[in-house]
């Protein structure tokens, strides 16, 4: 199916329109997630896997030889950041938004470029690169 060019448009525009998730809404989606682990758990590895699968086409050489090396790569977290958002735009919502942080998160910590980003603020850090990416 294919829509007309304004159509188009108009969703972009709703899409870029969408109200940022506060620090206060990832919060109580965090503590939901970890009260309720076995009921996120689906989403987030599916995020996972999406991510992981999905950023192989859009690395650069010098980029998958950072991941092999375990040198951080901040271009590279950007990538995944933008593969994030992918997901978390199709419900918008502070789970869905911690979903995607965590996933992203967890990917770095596997590609041993540290745990910064699961401890702390780092998860919220995460969190509003997804959404301003």
């Amino acid at each position: 199916m294919h829509l007309p060019i304004s159509l188009l448009g108009i969703f972009l525009c709703k899409i870029k329109l969408k109200d940022m998730v506060t620090k206060q809404e990832f919060d109580l989606a965090s503590k939901s997630a970890t009260s309720n682990l076995m009921a996120f758990l689906p989403k987030m590895i599916s995020y996972k896997s999406y991510i992981q699968k999905a950023v192989l086409d859009i690395a650069s050489r010098q980029e998958l030889q950072d991941v092999r090396d375990s040198r951080i790569n901040q271009g590279m977290i950007d990538k995944l950041c933008k593969l994030a958002k992918n997901e978390w735009l199709l419900s918008g919502d502070a789970q869905s938004l911690y979903c995607a942080a965590m996933s992203v998160a967890t990917i770095v910590k596997e590609y041993e470029w540290g745990t910064q980003y699961l401890v702390g603020d780092g998860l919220y850090e995460i969190a509003k690169r997804i959404q301003n990416t």
